[in-house]
């Protein structure tokens, strides 16, 4: 009988005691919602004040201020003259810097083919660009310019800057262009794809072709001692063997010839001088 007591007695304690816990739960679920929502509120202004002080601090400390400009992939023009163009400032705070708009200002260079920009925490700024290459001289009016073989017009030169070694091409019926303007002509196109062509079949003894009309071009070696005349890149390798043989034939020979003549199908001029 004193068990079963002992029993009863340690059965009704924890009751009380769950009870008790029960009170407990209670109590603070019925804490007001307001105190709860006071708490949320404090905690995100607490956020917000630490997140204003980070960025004001970014966006106006000197830590940030850009102090090095790296300047990656330039052959032909100056990192000063990429520099300037950007309008990227020294000093300038680093996240304040408009990226595309510097992007833009460089796109309008026509030697600037690719250009990316990067920022580099705390204070670099890195430029990796593509240059367009110079493939030929265009002679236009009395005017000498430098062009890409898509016929992009990257800068005028002067007379003597065919010594670097780029085929010139005459003859085109332009009256002027604009640094950056795109040369529109397919006799453009065809006569710098036919002096290519000879140059693949017979490395450096040819340096220009004359355009005489949209299908017919003068090839000439440097001081026109020696010319060939086509209509069509594809028949220079087309008639690679005949154009070899004419040309021993005339060094063998000694003669004294205007111009080769391989427009026709099949068959080669030779046109000796009068």
């Amino acid at each position: 009988m004193k068990r079963t007591d002992e029993n009863e007695e340690w059965m009704e304690e924890e009751e009380e005691e769950e009870f008790e816990e029960e009170e407990e739960e209670e109590e603070e679920g019925e804490k007001p919602l307001s105190a709860r929502v006071t708490k949320i509120l404090i905690f995100y202004l607490v956020i917000g004040f630490l997140g204003w002080n980070f960025f004001n601090f970014i966006f106006s400390s000197n830590f940030c201020s850009i102090e090095e400009v790296i300047i990656k992939g330039n052959d032909y023009l100056s990192e000063d003259e990429i520099f300037s163009k950007s309008q990227i400032q020294l000093g300038e705070n680093i996240f304040k810097l408009d990226l595309k708009e510097s992007i833009d200002y460089l796109e309008q260079e026509p030697r600037i083919k690719e250009v990316e920009i990067k920022r580099v925490i705390p204070n670099k700024i890195i430029i990796s660009l593509k240059e367009r290459k110079a493939a030929v001289i265009v002679r236009i009016g009395e005017e000498y310019f430098s062009s890409t073989k898509e016929g992009i017009v990257l800068s005028k030169i002067d007379r003597s800057e065919e010594r670097f070694g780029l085929p010139l091409v005459l003859g085109l019926e332009i009256d002027k262009i604009k640094i950056g303007e795109i040369i529109d002509k397919s006799e453009f196109r065809t006569a710098l794809e036919s002096i290519n062509s000879l140059e693949v079949i017979l490395p450096k003894k040819f340096c220009q072709v004359q355009i005489l009309s949209p299908d017919d071009f003068m090839i000439c070696n440097k001081d026109d001692t020696l010319k060939v005349r086509v209509n069509r890149p594809e028949v220079i390798i087309n008639k690679e063997n005949l154009l070899r043989e004419a040309l021993d034939k005339i060094e063998r020979e000694k003669l004294l010839v205007e111009y080769i003549d391989i427009r026709f199908k099949d068959s080669l001029v030779i046109k000796l001088k009068k």
